[in-house]
């Protein structure tokens, strides 16, 4: 047996989301912290971790702070903020910016585990290549920059710590929701899923649904996408753990929530006795 994590977007998902659940599991937030601190990014950072309520349903709210205080959402349903923070760089610029070469750096020096590592190149390299396809660009062009770069490498890295700690060897995933609706990003108004996304889910099990508003983050595309190695029902296995990641704002619908499971994966066992 191995201990397996299944992916229950039915809400959707985004890195802080997924991060989140994985705290929920019994990742250590402050071990997360730790290992995490001395990474070469912009601004200073800490993690704000709340339990909220969802539906009644108890759930881990994380976000990730910089030291200006500014709380930057980049999950599912808030349009007020730019989408994307993986840019084709067509100009210099007064102030440093994070490319894709300076992440495999920092995830070169990451304390965490060999196959952490790999997992976090995949996850890492698998964004910057829908955003270059996106923009019909090389990897060398693509810069994460501004506040959100910090957002969103704290979330992708974070969660392969995470994972590490809580030992988890295999991935699956259930149907992946596609809304509808358009997304604010730097380059304008794009329809959802955002391109960058769209190309992530390629390979994916997605379904329909008739609601409003993101659902599905490129960073929360790039973790699943990049971890999973099956998508469809729930696998047999025996459940040791739920956690409860939360999206920023309630739905009067759907609870805002990412679901996930965590066990060992076995063959499918009677309860009751043949007769």
């Amino acid at each position: 047996m191995s201990r397996h994590l299944h992916i229950d977007a039915f809400s959707g998902i985004a890195g802080d989301m997924f991060l989140g659940a994985l705290i929920d599991l019994g990742a250590d937030p402050k071990e997360i912290q730790r290992r995490l601190q001395n990474l070469p990014v912009e601004k200073p950072w800490s993690l704000k971790i709340d339990r909220v309520s969802r539906h009644a349903i108890g759930a881990i709210d994380l976000k990730v702070l910089t030291e200006n205080a500014h709380e930057h959402h980049h999950h599912v349903h808030n349009h007020d903020h730019a989408h994307s923070h993986v840019h084709k760089h067509e100009h210099s610029h007064h102030h440093h910016h994070t490319n894709y070469h300076d992440i495999m750096h920092m995830i070169d020096h990451l304390e965490t585990t060999d196959r952490g590592k790999s997992r976090a190149k995949r996850v890492v390299t698998l964004l910057a290549e829908s955003e270059a396809k996106v923009h019909q660009t090389t990897l060398d062009k693509i810069h994460f920059h501004e506040v959100g770069a910090v957002d969103s490498i704290v979330d992708m890295l974070g969660s392969i710590v995470a994972v590490e700690m809580l030992e988890i060897e295999s991935f699956s995933c259930g149907p992946l929701p596609i809304s509808r609706g358009f997304v604010k990003c730097d380059h304008g108004r794009m329809p959802i899923p955002a391109p960058a996304t769209a190309y992530l889910l390629e390979g994916t099990l997605t379904i329909g649904v008739d609601r409003v508003g993101e659902l599905i983050t490129p960073t929360g595309a790039a973790l699943v996408k990049g971890l999973c190695e099956s998508f469809g029902p729930q696998p047999g296995m025996v459940i040791e753990n739920i956690g409860y990641g939360a999206g920023d704002r309630e739905d009067e619908l759907i609870p805002n929530l990412l679901r996930l499971f965590i066990g060992e994966l076995s063959s499918p066992k009677r309860l009751m006795p043949t007769v």
